[in-house]
Parts: structure tokens; sequence; C-alpha cells
């Protein structure tokens, strides 16, 4: 299947399956009006997170690439218009904190739904997620078998930072 992804910066050392994980991507413009020191103008990245529906200030609206992947893809928990409202309350959030009392006015100028890459391993007695962006390593607990992910023997998977 093809999918478009977050280019990956990290990558295991080891064998390893892909995960795909939903993320919206925004990029706003904003406009603050001042009279004495000028107008300031600028862009933030907002990302949205499609399992559980957190919105989070980006550094930068990261490099995308289309690949054919045979490797597990998560669907989405929540909808379209439901990410770009999250979005647009964490960038009204970030304005309102950054110029109290100050006149803006903002746009979306830029989305994009895409895929961040996790790399599944197996160490000696634990399951790992890598984060292919960041380069975390989460360890994974087995829980029931009623939790959503699953690997391969029918174990299902909990995650936890390490």
């Amino acid at each position: 299947m093809r999918v478009t992804r977050i280019v990956p910066i990290y990558e295991p050392e080891v064998e390893a399956k892909e995960i795909y994980y939903p993320v919206w991507l925004y990029v706003f413009y904003y406009h603050v009006k001042r009279k004495i020191f000028g107008d300031i103008k600028g862009k933030f990245v907002v990302m949205v997170d499609g399992i559980n529906g957190r919105s989070y200030l980006a550094d930068i609206f990261p490099q995308l690439e289309e690949v054919e992947t045979d490797g597990r893809i998560l669907e989405p928990k929540i909808t379209d218009e439901k990410s770009r409202k999250l979005a647009v309350d964490k960038a009204e959030a970030f304005l309102f904190r950054k110029f109290a009392y100050l006149k803006f006015s903002y746009r979306l100028e830029q989305k994009a739904f895409t895929y961040k890459l996790f790399w599944a391993m197996k160490s000696e007695d634990s399951y790992l997620l890598l984060d292919s962006i960041t380069g975390d390593e989460i360890e994974v607990q087995k829980i029931k078998r009623s939790e959503q992910l699953v690997d391969d023997s029918g174990q299902g998977l909990e995650f936890g930072r390490r």
C-alpha cells in the first residue's frame, strides 16, 4: 500500500517492523499589529495526533515522502474536521498566550495528513518502538488481547516511555 509519511531521521540497527501512526500537520501564518515597534509576522506548525486527538506545537514542517509499504498502518480515530478544530484551538491558545493584549490575525496556510513511522523491535525480554523522528525508544508491555494493538503472536501491546 502507498502512504505519505514523514521522512525518517532514525532507523533501527536490527530487524524491525514498520508501524505507521496517523497525524495531521497544519501551518499557520500570523500577523501582529504594533504601532510603535512595527508589526510581527511569522509561521508555526501544529501537529494533531490521529489516534488520541491531542495537538502539539512542532518545530518545523517536516519533509514528506510517498512510499510503498507492507507495514502496519493504524487508522485515525478522529475525523479530518475534528483535527482541524483541534489545530485551530491550539493555534489560538498559542497566539493568545504569546501575544496577550495585542491585536493579531492568523490564517491556515498548509495542511497535510500523513503518517509518522515507528519501528517495532523485539529485545531479549520485551518489545521496543523506535520513534523515527525523535529517536526515542518506547518500551512496550504485554496487556490483554482486547486492547487495540496486537503483535504477531496475538499478544496485546501497551506503550510506556523507557
